[in-house]
């Protein structure tokens, strides 16, 4: 027997969130490890809870943020996950924001760092540029990239394993899978 089954009574409803959707509404109980006196909820082992969910207690305020995850066992059996939270701060009103635009050609309006205009004529000097101003310490690889992307596409020798070795620095930077599809993409429009 499970002995979270002589606390169930005592055990309140969570939301779980995760990339801000609601995935779950399970029961858990509220405790505090002895010795660490870390927080945690535990739960029943087959509850889904990841390091990053949020959880929220219904029609409350209230907003847990899930810092690491483990479990206990009895005889053997795991019969608990414990999921450690700190309590979240309420999240602060984001700031309005007003543009006042006359003319915008080709303008990008928000607050966002950095943009990418989805334009056919993008080639590999835009791209550069994009290099120049984003790249940061990986400005030697990112040019060996567009070397590489400008010489498939002239060869019109162009498939995705041909860029397989610059795949980490491809993840590392958001900005660069969009910028090399739009390369590509206006190479494809004016052939």
């Amino acid at each position: 027997m499970n002995p979270l089954n002589h606390f169930i009574s005592q055990m309140i409803e969570f939301q779980i969130y995760r990339n801000s959707v609601l995935i779950d509404t399970v029961k858990g109980l509220k405790n505090t490890e002895k010795g660490s006196n870390k927080k945690f909820i535990g739960f029943f082992p087959d509850v889904d809870i990841q390091i990053g969910d949020f959880l929220m207690v219904p029609n409350t305020s209230i907003k847990y943020s899930i810092i690491d995850v483990d479990t206990s066992t009895y005889m053997g059996e795991i019969y608990q996950l414990k999921a450690y939270y700190q309590t979240a701060p309420a999240e602060a009103k984001q700031p309005s924001v007003t543009f006042n635009v006359n003319s915008s050609p080709n303008s990008i309006f928000g607050t966002q760092a950095s943009a990418i205009i989805n334009n056919p004529s993008f080639n590999i000097s835009d791209f550069d540029s994009l290099i120049e101003s984003n790249g940061g310490t990986d400005k030697k690889e990112l040019y060996q990239l567009s070397s590489q992307l400008q010489e498939l596409l002239e060869k019109d020798e162009f498939h995705k394993s041909k860029l397989s070795k610059f795949s980490d620095l491809i993840a590392k930077h958001s900005w660069l899978p969009l910028a090399i599809a739009q390369v590509i993409s206006a190479y494809l429009q004016s052939h």
